[in-house]
C-alpha cells in the first residue's frame, strides 16, 4: 500500500513539472495582453492547486499512523475491521475473549497466576508438588506468550487497515486534485489558444461567383444621350 502511495506522489509530481515546465513555453508569443496573460495565469494556478492537493493528501499515507490498543474501538475508520472482527472473534483473539480488553484482562490474569505459582515454588520443599507447580508456571507462560502474539497480531492489522483507510482517502483527493487540475489546464489553453477568424463564409466553403448580372447592377447609371432630330432641308431646284 505504502508502494501504490509513492506511486501517486511521483505521478502528481510528474504532472506538476509537465504543467509548470512545459506550460510557458507553449504560450510563448501566444499570450498578448494583460487579459491573456491573467487567464493564463490563472490557469497555471488552478492546476498546481490540484497538483499540490493531491500531493499533500497523498503523503499522509506514507506517514506511519499511531496505533494503540484502544485505536481498534475508538477510530471510526476501523467500523469495517471490527465488524469482521465481531463476525469470528475467535480467529482473531482466540480463546481469551472477544475484544482488546479481554485481550489485556487475560494477559494480566495470567502473568499474574504464573507470578504467584513462581513464588510458591520457591517456598515449596516436597518435589511432587515442585513438579506440579512447575507444569503450571510453563502452562501460564505459555498462555502468556500465546496472548501476546494475538495481541500483535491484531495491533498489525489494525494498523495495515488503518493505513488502508489512509490511501483510500488519498486516492479521493487524488481524483479530485486531477480534476482541479484538468480545470487549469482548460483555462491555460482557451488563454493560450489561437483566435477563430471571424467574418461570415460562404455555404460550402466557395468564394461567390461574379456574373455580368452583378456587374450591371451594381454598375452606376449611364447618363441620357440627348436625342437631335435632323432636319433635312429640301432645296427644291427652280
Amino acid at each position: 500500500m505504502r508502494a501504490t502511495a509513492k506511486w501517486i506522489l511521483a505521478a502528481s509530481a510528474a504532472v506538476g513539472a509537465a504543467l509548470l515546465g512545459g506550460g510557458p513555453l507553449t504560450a510563448a508569443g501566444k499570450v498578448h495582453g494583460f487579459a491573456d496573460a491573467a487567464l493564463a495565469y490563472t490557469g497555471l494556478v488552478i492546476g498546481l492547486l490540484g497538483v499540490g492537493w493531491a500531493i499533500w493528501h497523498t503523503a499522509d499515507a506514507l506517514i506511519p499512523p499511531l496505533t494503540l490498543p484502544s485505536s481498534l474501538d475508538q477510530e471510526p475508520q476501523l467500523k469495517g475491521l471490527r465488524e469482521r472482527i465481531a463476525r469470528e472473534p475467535g480467529a482473531f483473539y482466540g480463546p481469551y475473549g472477544t475484544s482488546v480488553a479481554d485481550l489485556r484482562t487475560a494477559l494480566a490474569f495470567h502473568r499474574t497466576v504464573a507470578a504467584n505459582l513462581a513464588a510458591a515454588l520457591a517456598t515449596e520443599q516436597d518435589p511432587a508438588r515442585r513438579e506440579v507447580i512447575s507444569a503450571k508456571i510453563e502452562q501460564a507462560r505459555t498462555a502468556v506468550e500465546m496472548i501476546q502474539q494475538r495481541s500483535r497480531g491484531v495491533m498489525e492489522l489494525t494498523h495495515a487497515w488503518h493505513v488502508r483507510a489512509q490511501l483510500r482517502r488519498a486516492r479521493f483527493h487524488t481524483m479530485l486534485g486531477a480534476a482541479v487540475t484538468a480545470l487549469g489546464a482548460v483555462v491555460f489553453l482557451a488563454a493560450t489558444g489561437d483566435a477563430p477568424a471571424h467574418g461570415p463564409k460562404p455555404a460550402g466553403g466557395a468564394a461567390p461567383l461574379v456574373t455580368r448580372a452583378h456587374l450591371a447592377s451594381n454598375a452606376p447609371a449611364s447618363k441620357p444621350v440627348r436625342a437631335v432630330s435632323a432636319v433635312q432641308v429640301s432645296v427644291s431646284h427652280r
